[in-house]
């Protein structure tokens, strides 16, 4: 694929956007300030760095490898969503206090949906049948 299709492009920048969204709860993790002298505090610090750090590497996936038409990236991309993203969004809708349900909730389903909506369109890019033209 010598220049990237029009939805593998869009689809890719949503992702990347995105994936930053899903950085986001990082921040809101560290923001209220962590006590790193408790147990779970460090637990807060190394939740934090951990989604941290995958969402960047979910933002290069989907600016570099992804954009330039690599199938495995688009796998790459899918598995921590499905094995990560989803499941948290269900444990902390099952367990964060209704006070801050909204607010916890709502930036990992934006980030959900976006990521959505980009996966389908690069797949739509990456799998379709090449048609004559």
């Amino acid at each position: 694929m010598d220049r990237p299709s029009r939805r593998l492009r869009i689809g890719t920048a949503i992702l990347a956007v995105g994936s930053l969204g899903i950085g986001g709860v990082s921040l809101a993790l560290v923001s209220h300030g962590l006590d790193l002298g408790t147990r779970t505090g460090r637990h807060l610090l190394a939740g934090a760095l951990a989604n941290g750090s995958l969402a960047i590497l979910l933002v290069v996936l989907a600016l570099v490898p992804l954009r330039h038409g690599a199938r495995w990236a688009f796998w790459a991309y899918l598995v921590p969503l499905v094995g990560y993203g989803i499941p948290i969004f269900i444990v902390d809708a099952m367990h964060v206090v209704p006070e801050r349900l909204l607010m916890t909730l709502l930036p990992q389903a934006v980030g959900l949906a976006a990521a959505l909506v980009g996966l389908t369109l690069v797949a739509q890019a990456l799998f379709a049948k090449d048609t004559p033209t």
